[in-house]
């Protein structure tokens, strides 16, 4: 009786405390560090991608992602380290590895000049460094980036944009780089007439997958806003 009555106060004390506490689930720092890059909150981003590089050390997007993110907070050491990274693992010829070493030749960690296409730090596309065919003129594409309640802001300016020539095409492997000024406007100059891919990002899903058609010897305006972003619109959706 004596032990019948222990085993059910026993019972009644475990049920008043109720299930034992599950341990708390580890949060995914991978997803958070691309949910704080991709909308911008590059002091989040760096801290998060750091850790998710710690425990990814091999991952080539996030290292791209944090070396994108530091150049936002101007932390040149460690984007030319992450960039280097990037340029030595990065397939030959990939988009990231041809947007590394496009960064690290403008910032002059690298010196020769005929292993990349272009790079600009401003609003405008730097000088191609190539005498203008006059029986093919070149083209350009220009615009305007807004991104929140039609107004440029801070997503906007500054913003690394690529131009890239599509999959097929004779313009298969031209790509420039350039950021977008701090209203937010860029200018691509001198571009070989062709289809090409206006992008926001190389590494991870973009804001902006966007065809441009630039005829020879014509300035095309194209400017990236809610209405022609990913969320409505996506012109490569194989992303090719």
């Amino acid at each position: 009786m004596r032990r019948a009555l222990a085993a059910l106060l026993v019972g009644l004390a475990l049920a008043a405390c109720g299930s034992p506490p599950t341990a708390k689930e580890e949060p995914d720092v991978v997803a958070e560090a691309l949910r704080a890059f991709d909308r911008g909150d590059w002091v989040a981003a760096a801290r998060l991608l750091r850790e998710a590089v710690a425990k990814q050390p091999t991952d080539l997007r996030l290292h791209y992602s944090l070396a994108v993110t530091v150049t936002h907070l101007e932390l040149r050491e460690e984007a030319i380290r992450e960039f280097q990274w990037v340029l030595a693992n990065a397939p030959a010829g990939s988009p990231e590895a041809i947007a590394a070493r496009n960064w690290l030749l403008a910032a002059g960690v690298l010196t020769n000049p005929s292993v990349a296409g272009n790079f600009s730090d401003s609003g405008d596309d730097v000088d191609g460094g190539t005498a203008t065919d006059p029986d093919h003129p070149e083209g350009a594409v220009h615009g305007q980036v807004t991104w929140t309640d039609g107004d440029p802001t801070t997503k906007g300016g500054r913003m690394q944009l690529f131009l890239k020539g599509i999959k097929g095409q004779p313009n298969e492997d031209f790509m420039r780089v350039l950021r977008a000024s701090e209203d937010g406007r860029f200018h691509f100059k001198r571009v070989p007439a062709g289809s090409y891919r206006l992008m926001d990002r190389i590494a991870g899903e973009p804001r902006w997958r966007v065809k441009v058609s630039i005829p020879a010897g014509q300035d095309v305006a194209m400017d990236l806003t809610p209405q022609n972003s990913l969320r409505v619109r996506d012109d490569f959706p194989d992303g090719k």
